[in-house]
């Protein structure tokens, strides 16, 4: 790689070099305008060889529109918020925007402002919100902003507002359901944070599922979405000595814990418990065992919360509201209850036919 030590690389260097204009560079670096496919790969070679940084913050003092989105979100370390995020970031380079990120110091409302508000500082075009607001302080967050476009991730359905959800109740539904029909009737959950939006619809789909089967769940705990408090859960539930055939679990983290918990406690997934997670995060399909779990497209979800936001601001009086379906992946962490019996009868009756054959 080509580094200038002599002085910052600036527009017209690259122009010089790629022999073309600087405002050609300018289009190029901006993605406005029609540039030929040949001239923009002199230009990018030249940018790449020069190691061009375009100067932003000069750019906006100098007056010049910079068309950026923001993200303002929880941890963004948790997989599937990178996900989003990554989905998110790909859509607005497409069109043209840079992506500003905002990490929420908190679940509470003011952490969700304080967020925004720094992106607000940074003068984005418009906000994706990935907050674990409740349904309060969504609206209280929704009356602050008014002026600001803006899309909501996982918010609450009644809310008058452009928002992008996956059908969690939807989800939850075809997790409970899959247990059901392999005739699991002792069924625990293992649900995210209490009092947080998407935890709420999943307890609904769930809930739904065993009602219409006239079943209650064996028990309710909540976890904080990591492998820790998935074992944490687990072990409580395993320590009460109810009785229990399949748990039901809120992410796939959580589940990963949930394995290890029935492990040391002796027992064997599926054997002596089925469990099902949720998200179908990358590498669930290598827990041992691989993981039955319910499937997000979340860099969909990044994606289309884009083209909704950009829609907002084109026309700011447009609410749109969409909902992604999810499905199931059934791996090695769920069987039909029963199965295991009805093997050892098969074996006792073929170890009884055995004896009596050797007896004469």
């Amino acid at each position: 790689m080509y580094l200038n030590s002599g002085h910052s690389v600036t527009l017209k260097d690259v122009a010089t070099r790629a022999g073309v204009s600087h405002q050609t560079v300018a289009r190029v670096v901006n993605n406005a305008g029609k540039v030929a496919a040949e001239t923009r790969v002199k230009v990018e070679k030249a940018i790449a060889e020069l190691n061009y940084v375009p100067n932003r913050l000069a750019q906006q003092l100098a007056g010049k529109k910079i068309l950026s989105i923001g993200f303002a979100s929880i941890d963004i370390s948790l997989h599937t918020i990178s996900a989003i995020m990554a989905g998110i970031k790909d859509q607005a380079q497409q069109h043209g925007y840079s992506l500003a990120v905002s990490v929420m110091d908190g679940t509470d409302h003011q952490s969700c402002v304080r967020a925004v508000n720094e992106l607000v500082e940074q003068r984005v075009d418009g906000i994706i919100i990935n907050s674990l607001a409740t349904h309060m302080s969504t609206e209280e967050f929704k009356q602050l902003n008014l002026s600001i476009p803006c899309v909501f991730l996982d918010a609450d359905p009644n809310l008058n507002a452009s928002q992008i959800n996956h059908d969690q109740s939807q989800g939850a539904y075809l997790a409970a359901k899959h247990l059901l029909d392999l005739g699991h009737r002792d069924i625990a959950i293992i649900n995210g944070p209490d009092q947080i939006r998407v935890c709420e619809l999943r307890l609904h789909g769930w809930r739904q599922a065993l009602t219409e089967a006239n079943i209650e769940p064996t028990m309710v705990l909540n976890g904080a979405w990591d492998a820790q408090s998935g074992y944490d859960c687990a072990s409580r539930l395993l320590s009460q000595g109810n009785s229990l055939s399949a748990i039901l679990v809120g992410n796939d983290q959580m589940s990963l814990g949930v394995l290890r918990a029935i492990s040391d406690r002796g027992l064997q997934v599926p054997h002596d418990i089925s469990v099902v997670g949720f998200d179908n995060q990358d590498d669930c399909a290598f827990y041992h065992p691989p993981l039955t779990t319910i499937t997000q497209d979340s860099g969909e979800l990044g994606r289309q919360s884009v083209r909704l936001l950009l829609n907002q601001i084109s026309e700011p009086s447009l609410d749109q509201h969409q909902k992604l379906a999810n499905s199931i992946v059934v791996r090695g962490s769920t069987k039909a209850l029963g199965e295991e019996n009805g093997n050892k009868q098969l074996i006792e009756s073929l170890m009884r036919q055995l004896n009596l054959a050797l007896q004469r």
